[in-house]
């Protein structure tokens, strides 16, 4: 009974997992990882997001090219007329007859080329923007691309151990059927029985472990709750694993130096911070205000038109303490460059060397290693049906081809991860 309770669930689990006929195509969504991928890409909302950042960075430029309004000012109106007031006539008809005011437009001139500089500015921004945006984007993917990886190892995994509880659901049922004639030994019945239980939590771990890669995974895609993703074979062949140890550490580290998105971070941030000097050491230049004025009977002219021009001393103020603090700024973005071309350096070094390693290790596997596992599990299973092997050497074995076939989905997962960390430090993928 128990048997049978624990085979509906394994049944259950699959079904629910991979989708079987239980779920509709509209509910199952079948996938390559690229078709996965170019849908991310499509539809992750932090994308959209991000991609307005550049669209508000444009919107700065526009606004830095526009010139300063000019002022208007209209003053000395006077409200009454008493006894003292001499006559005024009109300018035209009627208009302004015993009325006395000022109008003044002012300009300001902004000089030192400072326009020019604040758009710089904000180009340089713009510039940071973008490079930002390719860095979260490169980012993004390969948190993409890394659950895609432990999507597929799930997959594997699981479809692994289901395979294998089969193996021992069949043994324990022949086992059961021989406890009852008394041809063996309750012992090594619930032996048997123990084993099934412990693949039974693990295939119930993998399940939890699906279901919340699954539900990253459609976060990402931008995918409603109902549906389920199944991931297609990523047609990894041994020529693409081996792809990596063709390539020299000199080509990958003169790609960093090309295309890495954080390396154009920081040197976007230096750009910024000298643009940013430009503008403070423009500002010891103080700008120029023009005016025209007219005077209404507030001289010895009824009509008066007059010009000037206004403009700050630069005696007690000068800029000196924000031309220094820019100038400091541009000195520190200096250092944070180099010390990111070193830390990127020793991370490729370091990821150059674990790609390799993980190679050398995929390379010990014989080619059709794991169909040759999986024909042995159950070779052993059919000799201790027929009792040409004892329970301990069976449950040795099977244990040891487990660990080894897990080992073996592992070696795959980890170069895919690693190679995810490799196309993001060079800007590349290969």
């Amino acid at each position: 009974m128990i048997a049978k309770t624990l085979i509906l669930f394994l049944i259950f689990s699959a079904v629910f997992v991979f989708g079987s006929s239980a779920q509709t195509e509209t509910d199952t969504l079948r996938l390559l990882p690229k078709e996965a991928e170019q849908i991310f890409l499509e539809n992750n909302l932090s994308l959209i997001a991000a991609r307005l950042n550049i669209e508000q960075a444009d919107a700065l430029i526009l606004q830095a090219k526009a010139w300063p309004n000019p002022n208007l000012g209209i003053d000395e109106v006077n409200l009454n007329r008493n006894s003292t007031s001499e006559a005024i006539p009109p300018i035209f008809g009627n208009f302004a007859r015993n009325q006395q005011f000022t109008v003044q437009l002012e300009q300001l001139i902004l000089t030192a080329k400072k326009r020019k500089r604040n758009i710089n500015l904000e180009v340089s921004n713009k510039q940071l923007a973008e490079s930002a945006f390719i860095d979260f984007l490169q980012s993004l993917k390969v948190e993409f691309r890394t659950l895609l990886a432990q999507v597929l190892y799930n997959q594997e995994t699981f479809s692994d151990l289901a395979r294998q509880v089969q193996i021992i659901s069949r043994l324990v049922k022949a086992q059961e059927a021989q406890l009852q004639t008394g041809n063996t030994s309750q012992a090594s019945y619930l032996r048997l029985k123990a084993l099934q239980i412990e693949l039974f939590n693990e295939l119930k771990e993998a399940q939890e472990e699906h279901n919340q890669l699954e539900s990253n995974l459609k976060t990402l895609m931008a995918v409603p709750g109902p549906v389920f993703v199944v991931l297609n074979d990523t047609n990894q062949t041994p020529e693409t694993i081996r792809k990596w140890a063709k390539l020299s550490f000199t080509r990958l580290v003169q790609l960093i130096d090309l295309n890495n998105s954080q390396l154009k971070v920081a040197d976007n941030l230096k750009e910024v911070s000298v643009s940013a000097l430009a503008v403070e050491k423009a500002k010891r230049i103080p700008d120029l205000t023009f005016n025209l004025n007219y005077d209404r009977n507030g001289s010895t002219m009824f009509n008066f038109f007059g010009a000037g021009l206004s403009f700050d001393l630069p005696i007690f103020d000068r800029n000196k303490g924000n031309i220094k603090q820019a100038s400091l700024e541009v000195k520190k973005h200096e250092y944070l460059v180099e010390e990111k071309k070193s830390a990127l350096y020793n991370q490729l070094e370091e990821a150059y060397k674990n790609i390799n390693q993980s190679i050398e290790l995929y390379k010990s596997f014989d080619p059709g290693y794991l169909a040759q596992l999986e024909n042995m599990q159950s070779s052993i299973a059919n000799n201790l049906i027929k009792r040409n092997l004892s329970l301990l050497e069976f449950i040795d074995l099977f244990d040891s081809f487990k660990k080894s076939k897990s080992l073996y989905f592992k070696v795959k997962r980890d170069i895919q991860l690693k190679e995810c960390e490799l196309s993001y430090l060079v800007g590349q993928d290969f």
